[in-house]
């Protein structure tokens, strides 16, 4: 409403700014005259237009985690995208590409992380899979002697693998400890010596140097660390695949060796599909351990950088596709507008003007707030052209055109007098006369109305008067009436007079 007061009011002036002053009726030797302020009937185009503010925002965000599918989530949140996969492991950033602002194409790689765990975790679920296919093959086909028998050897190798595997588990952990042990007494020397000498006050380098010694024996222990964690990681898969493997040698043997039922199969098959959905969920970890765009968009979130461990859930944001404007048009309005108007959107803080389109009209109104009854409901212009500079917050002016019309004979909307059927227009003579004219009005906005029939072009019509009142008083006092669309009084007043 704010702006087309503010258009009404320019218009006006700009009227104002071309009218000229007639002075009609003769002086009849008092001190007051009627003057009209006058405006030309000119021919131009009649433009009716819908007007409010919105808020610029990208059409969609997506939240991207390590070890998860792209999730979209609402732009005006800060929330974590959530998925199926990944969840429970733990991702050491390796590398991060971007920086929040970063535009960056679908397909590029944003950040990577670790994947040690979770190729451990997709080869044993490969292994699950091949078994399970393996016994359903086995239980179609039926054993021979010769293939009970190599199923019971099956069973004592994958026994031996499970002992091997144990042995693996404690050699490695003995060996962890004494590389452990051994990094710490290291580190304790280092800082007994930097004791010994700071008690015994000696020179400044042997104290840097100590200093020095401690600090390279921390970093080799919390190197080792890792290294050991790793190491223990690995043995503890070998052993749980092991034992995966013996628990499907001995399920092979038992159903094998047995009558092959119809629940039999079922239930293989359905092993089989639970082997493919883990196969599926730990190579979709595997692939989202590099975190790529999955479009065009720009980085609004960066929560990792390289050589910690990732947070859980999202910790890169990217807004995707074009923007766009969502604003509030008042009941009177609505009804003019329709998905796939052309609109006008002037973005102040970017210095961008932009041809928008009408995208989405919600026909729910929206609650009205300050104990204000007017309703308005929600619309979204798409910005598809929008330039680099204009940025999702900034407060967008959009004009939705619902009429016009083209090289029409036009005045200002307050010289119209009388009301909608029977407008008038006051036309001013060469000679300072006046009287109203009929005149069939057409489109009629805020601040010009077409002119079908009644005038021509050039014709002289009066917007307002302009009363003048000399007195003996050092005092003069004016005002000005300017009628408003639809005749009645002045739509708009000035002046310090009566």
């Amino acid at each position: 409403m704010k702006l087309r007061l503010l258009a009404v009011i320019g218009l006006i002036a700009i009227g104002v700014g071309a009218i000229g002053v007639a002075v009609i009726g003769p002086s009849l030797g008092s001190s007051s005259t009627t003057q009209f302020l006058t405006a030309t009937a000119t021919r131009e185009n009649v433009v009716a237009q819908s007007v409010a503010t919105g808020s610029v925002a990208a059409s969609s965000t997506y939240g991207l985690a390590f070890g998860s599918q792209p999730q979209l989530v609402a732009s005006s949140t800060t929330g974590s995208a959530s998925g199926s996969a990944g969840g429970s492991s733990s991702w050491l950033v390796k590398s991060v590409a971007v920086a929040v602002g970063d535009r960056v194409t679908n397909g590029q790689v944003l950040a990577v992380a670790d994947s040690t765990s979770v190729d451990s975790t997709l080869a044993v679920a490969n292994a699950g899979l091949a078994s399970a296919k393996a016994r359903l093959a086995t239980d179609k086909a039926g054993l021979s002697t010769t293939d009970k028998s190599a199923a019971a050897i099956s069973i004592t190798q994958a026994q031996n693998q499970v002992a091997q595997a144990q042995r693996n588990v404690s050699i490695t952990a003995q060996q962890n400890a004494l590389k452990l042990s051994q990094a710490t007494a290291t580190l304790t020397r280092a800082q007994a010596a930097y004791a010994a000498d700071s008690a015994a006050l000696a020179p400044s380098d042997k104290i840097t140097g100590d200093l020095s010694a401690i600090t390279s024996a921390q970093d080799q222990l919390a190197s080792l660390k890792l290294q050991l964690t790793s190491s223990a990681n690995s043995a503890s898969d070998q052993l749980a695949s092991a034992r995966l493997s013996l628990k499907s040698a001995q399920l092979s043997y038992a159903s094998r060796t047995a009558s092959t039922a119809a629940s039999t199969i079922a239930s293989d098959q359905a092993s089989i599909a639970n082997a493919q959905e883990s196969v599926r969920v730990a190579a979709l970890q595997v692939d989202a351990a590099t975190l790529t765009a999955p479009a065009d968009g720009i980085v609004t979130t960066v929560g990792v950088v390289a050589g910690v461990l990732a947070p859980s859930g999202s910790v890169i944001q990217l807004q995707v596709g074009p923007m766009q404007v969502t604003s509030s048009f008042a009941e009177s309005d609505i009804g003019k507008l329709k998905v796939g108007q052309t609109t006008s959107v002037t973005v102040a803080a970017a210095g961008a003007t932009i041809d928008g389109t009408v995208s989405q009209i919600t026909p729910t109104a929206s609650s009205s707030t300050g104990g204000t009854s007017v309703v308005t409901y929600a619309v979204r212009i798409a910005l598809p052209k929008a330039p680099t500079t204009v940025l999702a917050g900034m407060t967008a002016s959009i004009a939705v055109t619902t009429a016009q019309a083209a090289n029409v004979i036009a005045v200002p909307a307050i010289a119209l007098v009388g009301s909608a059927g029977a407008y008038g227009v006051r036309v001013i003579a060469a000679d300072g006369t006046s009287q109203v004219t009929s005149v069939d009005v057409g489109l009629l906005t805020s601040s010009l109305a077409e002119i079908k029939t009644g005038l021509s072009e050039g014709d002289t019509v009066s917007i307002g008067t302009v009363s003048a009142r000399t007195s003996t008083s050092t005092s003069t006092n004016t005002g000005v009436g300017i009628p408003g669309v639809g005749g009645g009084g002045g739509g708009f007043g000035r002046g310090n007079g009566n």
